[in-house]
């Protein structure tokens, strides 16, 4: 029997103990968290990938809605991303349907069809903190121990295999195999194997971010997307859960002080805001994220930022290829390791050059925005890319997409429909016939529903 154990209480810590409680035969699987520390509770929204995750963990979207205050999300709503009050949508619809993913996120509809047939419903928001309070109660029906304690000491063999965990009580937890899943402290892979941090700081700059809330509890239409409002000096992120939108400006702090963010969101929203914390992030991730019997997952592995939600994906695709690497019980076979950590690097190195593509935008209406596209470290795959997009539209052997890999990132699709939001270039991604939006209903009712 392997004995893993999972340090950290967040979604990323108990998404690893329910994945390997079901997917690891005969596995004991032990989580340490720490009440007084709590989690940071950011990361509410979520890709497509989750859903088929939390199927292969015999969890439903139904679940989501009533325990976590769940929402549907179709895609995301990029508004003013060129500085001319615009919008345009990044949907998870094939390209053909993007018209049709316009109209029902502007009325505020979902595919009740897939929702009744349990298909691909696209992706959802929810509470962070509710859903880790969910899934720990899930874990812990489902036989995975847990204890309310810090760790203070990591205890290794000569060979530098982790044999076990000092906790605060003094108490030593045994163990084969450990996930260190403990956030932005990174008490594993960063203090105690020091693992070499790779920076996308000249890539992504923005590195502060200021989170609140917004009540929606009078909301009728309820939308079912998340949006990201560009400002000033980086964007804003607004996602609906049931009762509030959990927002937050995403923000380089090297232009601007935290003062003059909060004033620019109230100028924006029209009222005051009140944030619960503020938290500083270097966009980056470490070289190696499996060091010997350690594998860092979620906050704790890295961290890009906050746009298009893909710190979740991360973590569910890295658990997801561990699991094939693993080939059994092969948990200490070097060449795995290796071909684990170099996918987990390329996955990471596709996202950032999605996520900074948006960037390179129509929008100069501040120094920010003015000096991206001269200042900002240009990976060759974008350069190659931004060259390309002068003479024509990119194909799908241009990108790095992982088409054929187990690790997939974006689909050649998503890339067209950023760069047409951001005008650099012109695509015809639309259809000219009605929509026939027979077998949708509104979200709010929807939700409603669920919720009886």
């Amino acid at each position: 029997m392997n004995n893993f154990v999972v340090v950290g209480g967040g979604t990323a810590g108990w998404i690893t103990a329910l994945f390997i409680k079901k997917n690891v035969p005969y596995s004991e699987v032990t989580v340490i968290a720490s009440s007084e520390i709590g989690i940071l509770g950011a990361g509410e929204g979520t890709t497509p990938p989750f859903i088929k995750f939390l199927e292969n963990l015999n969890i439903s979207v139904e679940d989501i809605i009533k325990h976590a205050k769940g929402t549907i999300k179709n895609g995301i709503k990029f508004t003013n991303w060129n500085g001319d009050g615009s919008y345009y949508y990044h949907p998870f619809w094939e390209k053909n349907s993007i018209g049709l993913s316009e109209e029902l996120c502007n009325n505020s509809l979902v595919n009740y069809n897939k929702l009744l047939e349990k298909q691909d419903i696209d992706a959802l928001h929810f509470d962070a903190n509710l859903l880790a309070k969910y899934l720990q109660t899930i874990g812990l029906k489902r036989g995975i121990n847990l204890i309310d304690d810090e760790v203070v000491e990591i205890l290794q063999n000569e060979k530098e295999y982790i044999t076990g965990l000092k906790l605060k009580s003094n108490t030593i937890v045994d163990l084969d195999f450990v996930f260190d899943c403990s956030g932005f402290k990174r008490l594993i892979i960063g203090k105690h194997y020091k693992s070499q941090w790779n920076s996308y700081a000249d890539i992504l700059p923005v590195n502060r971010a200021m989170p609140f809330f917004l009540d929606n509890a009078n909301e009728n239409n309820l939308p079912p997307y998340t949006e990201a409002i560009a400002m000033k000096y980086g964007w804003m992120w607004k996602i609906p859960v049931q009762g509030r939108y959990g927002c937050g400006y995403v923000f380089d702090s090297s232009y601007v002080t935290d003062e003059e963010i909060k004033q620019e969101l109230e100028d924006y929203l029209g009222h005051e805001i009140k944030s619960p914390r503020m938290f500083n992030f270097d966009a980056g991730c470490y070289e190696k994220t499996w060091i010997k019997n350690c594998i860092a997952i979620g906050l704790s592995s890295g961290f890009s930022e906050p746009l298009e939600a893909t710190s979740i994906w991360i973590q569910t695709t890295s658990l997801e290829y561990f699991l094939y690497k693993i080939n059994g019980i092969l948990l200490r076979d070097d060449q795995s390791i290796e071909e684990y950590n170099n996918g987990v690097n390329r996955m990471n190195y596709d996202l950032v050059n999605f996520i900074q593509f948006h960037y390179l935008s129509q929008r100069k209406d501040s120094e920010f925005w003015r000096n991206f596209e001269t200042k900002t470290k240009k990976t060759q795959t974008m350069k190659s890319l931004l060259e390309i997009c002068k003479g024509r539209l990119p194909i799908i052997g241009d990108m790095v997409c992982g088409e054929n890999s187990i690790l997939k990132t974006y689909k050649i699709d998503s890339w067209y429909l950023i760069g047409n939001g951001t005008k650099r270039f012109n695509v015809d991604l639309y259809t000219d016939k009605p929509y026939d939006t027979k077998g949708f209903i509104n979200h709010s009712e929807y939700i409603d529903h669920v919720n009886l």
